[in-house]
Order: structure tokens, then C-alpha cells, then sequence
């Protein structure tokens, strides 16, 4: 697990927003006090870090390789850079609440090329790809 927190929202639950359906959640959201080091769940190389975006706030992508990516939302601070060899276990931000979101926590969505799966499929090593 990259944070170590109470699990605050299930991948592939419906999100409703401003009384409206939206897409299900593509990831897993672990609740931990802000600032809480988010580590690297897998070996990998930073491929995006992105600030102050309107709806995820800090993001950071991380390529495990074969096409498997992690995406890391709502931080508070990124410890990296595009480019950064990482490995598991490594620091690589804090967590945040950032963007549009209701209280601190670690957004952790997995993708095996575009298709989103469920992370603790990964953590659990139940994991078949798509």
C-alpha cells in the first residue's frame, strides 16, 4: 500500500455529483492525515507531475512497466520529477487535499494500458489482467 489509512472510497463505486450519475470511481481512496509520506507501490519511472490541476490537484504518474501505471491524486506535495527512477517503498509525495476534494486522502488508481483496474486486486495478488 502506498499510504497506510482508513479506506475512504472503493474503485468502481458510483459517484453522484451535484445530484447527477458520474462515471464510477476508477481507483482507491485511502484517508491518512495530511502530509503523510505516499510511497511508491512498485518499482517504476515518474512520467507526469502535474500542479494545480482543477479537479485532481497535485498528480503524479508513476510507470511500473508492461503497461501497468499508477496515478496518485490530491497531494499535498510531490518529492519527484519526471524522469526519477523510483523504487518500492520510495517517497515519492504527501498526502493532500488537493483539487476538489472533501478531506485529506490518497487517490491511488492502477491502469493496465487504458483500462482501469482495482488496486487492491494488486495488493491482495489477485490481480489478472484484463
Amino acid at each position: 500500500m502506498p499510504v497506510t489509512g482508513r479506506i475512504s472510497g472503493i474503485f468502481g463505486s458510483q459517484r453522484v455529483l451535484n445530484g447527477e450519475p458520474r462515471s464510477p470511481h476508477a481507483g482507491v481512496d485511502i484517508a491518512a492525515p495530511l502530509g503523510t509520506p505516499a510511497r511508491s507501490p512498485a518499482n517504476g519511472i515518474i512520467r507526469l507531475v502535474v500542479k494545480d490541476t482543477f479537479l485532481m490537484g497535485n498528480v503524479l504518474i508513476i510507470d511500473h512497466g508492461l503497461g501497468v501505471r499508477s496515478i496518485f491524486i490530491h497531494l499535498d506535495s510531490i518529492a519527484v520529477a519526471e524522469g526519477d527512477l523510483v523504487r518500492q517503498g520510495e517517497v515519492v509525495a504527501r498526502v493532500g487535499q488537493s483539487g476538489r476534494a472533501t478531506g485529506p486522502h490518497l487517490h491511488w488508481g492502477v491502469s493496465v494500458g487504458s483500462t482501469p483496474v482495482d488496486p487492491m486486486r494488486l495488493i491482495n495478488k489477485k490481480f489478472i489482467l484484463p
